[in-house]
């Protein structure tokens, strides 16, 4: 795309903008911008959508900027009444990156709807310096349209009232003519613009540009160039549309559809992983089941006997507790889940996760550690999710691990949050034994690949995938580091590492 560049941007006027809000962030984003300066001098006034329209009509208000949040009947009616009830001043809607609701607010009246999460304080200043501008520009243009016609010029009066931006270069690319829509799109006026260079491609036939303004803003337009004559004289007709809204609603649903997919590309492994999880053990019950129904190994109380019902009972246990984490998985998909919010000590969880699993690890043949600071900080959570979470993310730790390694739990306080990471260690002797007995494997995500031994782990296995959701619902997250051959970086004796980190909102000091 090509790009316009203008002179400094003249000293901007002071404005007086009144905010309908309750949102915090908001109003001490704009109350920042306004100390700074740096959209310009303003001063704002602030009121909620309860406060009704009535510390709307005060005189001096330039411009209105209307939270409406996540739409809504109440929201948008309000947005309906201030239009049509209000000062005779631009409005600005602020709402989600929805663009159905952005174009509803729109047809009700708003000269723009931008998003709270995507727009910084001072994007939002420039845009209430924008609807301004358009509207002084568009009354003043409707003031001239009722006034006497200058009969001496009327192609370049028919050209001036036509909605579209419209510039007429000369054969050389110089500017001899901007109507006041292009005027409003380019930034300038036409003493600013005629004589001067174009800037912008003068080539016959269709363009996409990005242009910028002198304020710094950047608006995208579609621009079309034909010949013709002006004045006698050969010409040219750049005609340009502003698409900057259309372009950002089609960005929006674009990446609204490459999360869609996304989602369905994980949830596509996840339940491959499933498949092969829940097999596993049922394989086992079913082979032992038929040797005991058919006495291969003799009559039924035969010590062999007595192993193979432990292994039946094992085996079912482990496909019930794979049972609860899918069905913990499903809750949480659907945000069934209700958190509760209470002061957990992570510390003190932690430690009852890895003795529950003690136990399994020694079978094993793997041995758990635990490095926890004596005082951590209260962490607000719900204590049985998270307790769930950590157990069956060492159960995950230990089935990946190598026989004879040290799993390592370790709990700090991290970026003004609490980080909690599980780290395999490795002999290196067996491990530079092993590698060079057996071929490497590159990664496990081959849901008919056993993770077991691997140092491994698969990120959309039952029991990460279920730990990962806990974390997700506290507002965390988990990374999963695999241990791979010649990876720069990677220590000799070190397996897998899997990280956790709860943000600061979730600490309790």
């Amino acid at each position: 795309m090509s790009s316009f560049s203008g002179p400094a941007a003249h000293a901007l006027p002071p404005l007086v903008a009144h905010v309908v809000s309750t949102s915090a962030a908001l109003c001490s984003g704009l109350a920042r911008i306004a100390e700074t300066g740096e959209a310009g001098p303003f001063q704002f006034e602030f009121s909620a959508l309860q406060d009704g329209i009535d510390p709307l009509l005060v005189p001096g208000i330039d411009a209105l900027i209307i939270d409406i949040g996540a739409g809504g009947p109440a929201a948008l009616e309000f947005l309906r009444r201030v239009v049509s009830l209000g000062p005779n001043a631009p409005v600005v809607a602020i709402g989600t990156d929805d663009p159905s609701l952005q174009a509803e607010a729109i047809e009700a009246g708003a000269e723009d709807c931008l998003g709270e999460e995507t727009e910084t304080p001072r994007a939002l200043g420039l845009a209430i310096r924008r609807a301004v501008a358009r509207r002084v520009s568009r009354e003043a243009r409707e003031t001239q349209a009722k006034a006497p016609q200058d009969n001496a010029n009327p192609q370049v009066t028919l050209v001036q009232e036509t909605p579209e931006a419209i510039v007429i270069l000369d054969s050389h690319g110089i500017v001899r003519f901007a109507n006041g829509a292009a005027q409003d799109l380019l930034g300038r006026s036409a003493e600013e613009l005629v004589g001067q260079a174009f800037g912008l491609p003068s080539d016959p036939g269709e363009h996409d540009i990005t242009i910028t303004r002198p304020d710094g803003d950047s608006r995208l337009a579609e621009m079309r160039i034909v010949d013709t004559r002006w004045g006698g004289v050969p010409a040219r007709v750049a005609a340009l549309n502003d698409v900057t809204v259309r372009r950002k609603l089609e960005q929006t649903m674009h990446d609204a559809e490459a999360r869609s997919q996304e989602t369905h590309k994980r949830s596509q492994s996840f339940f491959s992983n499933v498949n092969h999880d829940l097999r596993t053990p049922l394989t086992h019950i079913i082979g032992f089941s038929e040797m005991m129904k058919n006495e291969r190994l003799g009559p039924m109380g035969t010590d062999r006997y007595k192993e193979y019902a432990n292994d039946i009972y094992s085996s079912g246990t482990m496909l019930l507790d794979m049972i609860e984490d899918l069905l913990g998985i499903a809750e949480a998909e659907m945000d069934e889940i209700d958190l509760t919010d209470e002061i957990v000590n992570i510390g003190q969880l932690a430690e009852i996760a890895v003795a529950s699993q003690r136990q399994h690890a020694a079978a094993e043949g793997v041995s758990i550690e635990i490095e926890c600071p004596g005082r951590l900080p209260g962490l607000r959570g719900d204590a049985r999710r998270l307790r769930q979470g950590l157990f069956r993310l060492i159960a995950e730790a230990v089935h990946c691990a190598h026989r004879g390694s040290i799993i390592r739990l370790s709990v700090e306080e991290d970026e003004g949050g609490i980080g909690i990471a599980l780290t395999e260690i490795r002999d290196p002797a067996s491990l530079a034994a092993e590698q060079d007995a057996l071929p490497y494997i590159e990664g496990t995500d081959d849901p008919f690949v056993s993770a077991e031994d691997s140092s491994a782990p698969r990120e959309e296995s039952l029991a990460l995938s279920l730990t990962r959701k806990v974390m997700e619902l506290h507002g965390g997250s988990l990374d999963v580091a695999r241990a791979e051959r010649g990876k720069a970086g990677l220590l000799p004796d070190t397996g897998m590492r899997i990280g956790m980190h709860f943000p600061s909102t979730r600490v309790i000091r």
